[in-house]
């Protein structure tokens, strides 16, 4: 018997073990260099209130203070804690945190493709394309996730921190559960309750994933009615109810603490929020246009041609589905996940909270959609006559993603060019003007800030912030009389503004007109006693 050192394996179980492996850590390493250089990019935006102005993640130690500031994302603010605790305030540190996520949801996309792929291969009633390989599925799905550009805001942005984080857990559960419902014991019914759990307390999105399970064994698995009766009532009942009672919940909490007579159901917004789901797959398919803002029209009747447009393209979705079960249940499912994800939300829209459309969260939602893509590549690979022509062609197209995610990311390195590019594309919406003069301001750019400041009051003049931020410039540029008259005129527009109260004491004190200046800073303090500077 000779030994042969080097030599490669022979063992079947082996054999299968490098097929796999190595795909996925390639669509891994495809993730990472494509955000090599987003590693240096610095705080923009939100980054600054979540990370940078945020006390309680100076201090990882005292973890109550920690997670009490983000009562609803518990997790992510635990991981922003942890990576100053690690790097200190440095962007770097953070954008490495997002990236090991991303690359962790990399690989686990290419296990759900896998194992999907392979359920179907199983199905009694899924007779065409059953020779569509698993693992191609799974590797494309996943290099889609790594480089597609519009997964930057997820990736590259840190504080889209909770997209890539809560994604990392709903897969681990996903793939637990599915686990469970094939026969696996009590340990598989824990891991995917307690991941959930965990991806719940990094956004509450993830909630949907009772439901995407109860698509996937009543689409993609095969079982007798008896068998689908068991999974359902002891896995995905509970979180279903779960679900449903924390959903009551939380609309509660919004309707009666935190937005009281604010909240009410707008079916014109649920319209809306069906053309932003449009416009997500527009993106994804055709990645041009992308911005850090997204105006998308609202509805102001039934009969306008958005409306007839979104009505179109959702009944053409579900017909599209309910097609596709029948031929090719993983395509389907794909489809499903990618709406399913996308309902918080559009739900949160319809009560009238929150942006219509913002990219970072169709992260998770695109992983379903990539696995349509994936499966339909699939169809392509098994046909020996096409495979050169569709490996040419899903190459050239993986390449010129990366290169768009690529260039994405250098936007994203400058924040005032980031705006600027909202808004080019939305110039009549208060919103970029907003995100434009804050990043010029925390440039030393006063004096330009001071325009954009001025412009999103003239399109909105009822927001209270572009006019403090609006007087704060004007005060660092010696403006002091503009300064004051930015105050009167919040004070105008809100009687009731504080910050215009306070503003205009400071100023009447420094003036000498001292009856003016104790009004206003007993108006401060009838609202607000704790405010003992106006006493």
């Amino acid at each position: 018997m000779s030994l042969v050192i080097g030599s490669a394996p022979t063992d079947p179980a082996s054999r299968r073990r490098s097929r796999v492996v190595l795909p996925a850590c390639c669509a891994a390493v495809l993730g990472i260099l494509v955000y090599l250089n987003a590693l240096d990019n610095p705080f923009v935006y939100d980054d600054f209130p979540l990370i940078v102005e945020n006390a309680s993640v100076l201090d990882a130690s005292d973890l109550q203070s920690v997670i009490v500031r983000e009562m609803t994302r518990p997790v992510v603010s635990v991981s922003y804690a942890l990576d100053t605790w690690l790097w200190g305030q440095r962007p770097l540190g953070y954008h490495v945190t997002n990236l090991l996520l991303h690359t962790i949801n990399v690989v686990l996309v290419f296990f759900v493709g896998l194992l999907a792929s392979e359920d179907r291969r199983r199905q009694a009633g899924q007779t065409t394309w059953q020779e569509t390989s698993p693992t191609v599925v799974g590797f494309i799905a996943a290099a889609l996730l790594a480089v597609h550009p519009v997964m930057t805001q997820a990736v590259g942005y840190i504080s889209g921190r909770s997209e890539v984080a809560y994604s990392a857990f709903f897969l681990l559960a996903f793939l637990a559960g599915r686990r469970w419902m094939l026969g696996g014991g009590a340990r598989w019914w824990s891991a995917c309750a307690g991941l959930w759990a965990v991806a719940i307390a990094a956004k509450e999105s993830a909630a949907m994933l009772p439901f995407l399970l109860l698509a996937y064994d009543r689409i993609v698995l095969d079982a007798s009615a008896a068998e689908r009766r068991r999974r359902f009532l002891k896995l995905l009942l509970p979180m279903t109810v779960i679900t449903l009672v924390a959903a009551v919940g939380r609309i509660a909490v919004l309707a009666l603490v935190e937005y009281p007579g604010q909240i009410g159901f707008n079916w014109p917004l649920a319209l809306v929020a069906v053309d932003a789901l449009s416009r997500y797959l527009l993106l994804l398919f055709s990645p041009r246009g992308q911005s850090i803002f997204h105006a998308v029209p609202l509805v102001d009747t039934l009969w306008s041609a958005n409306t007839l447009a979104a009505l179109l393209f959702l009944v053409a979705l579900v017909a599209f589905i309910v097609r596709l079960r029948t031929s090719h249940s993983l395509m389907a499912l794909g489809l499903i996940w990618f709406v399913l994800l996308l309902v918080p939300s559009s739900g949160l829209l319809i009560l009238g909270l929150g942006e219509p459309m913002a990219e970072h969260r169709v992260y998770l939602s695109a992983a379903g959609l990539f696995l349509t893509w994936a499966s339909a590549f699939g169809i392509l690979w098994a046909q020996p006559g096409r495979r050169k022509i569709a490996v040419a062609g899903a190459a050239v197209f993986l390449a010129a993603l990366g290169f768009q995610t690529v260039v994405r990311n250098n936007i994203l390195e400058d924040p005032i060019r980031l705006s600027q590019e909202a808004v080019d594309l939305a110039p009549r919406h208060w919103m970029p003007r907003i995100l434009a003069a804050d990043a010029l301001r925390r440039s030393g750019r006063c004096e330009e800030a001071v325009l954009q400041y001025r412009a999103a009051i003239l399109i909105r003049p009822v927001d209270e912030y572009p006019y403090t931020m609006l007087a704060r410039c004007l005060i660092n540029e010696r403006r002091l009389d503009e300064a004051e008259e930015a105050l009167r005129q919040l004070h105008t527009v809100n009687p009731r503004s504080q910050d215009a109260s306070m503003g205009l004491g400071v100023f009447s004190l420094l003036a000498g007109r001292l009856d003016e200046s104790r009004a206003h800073f007993q108006d401060v303090l009838s609202r607000d006693a704790s405010r003992a500077q106006a006493s």
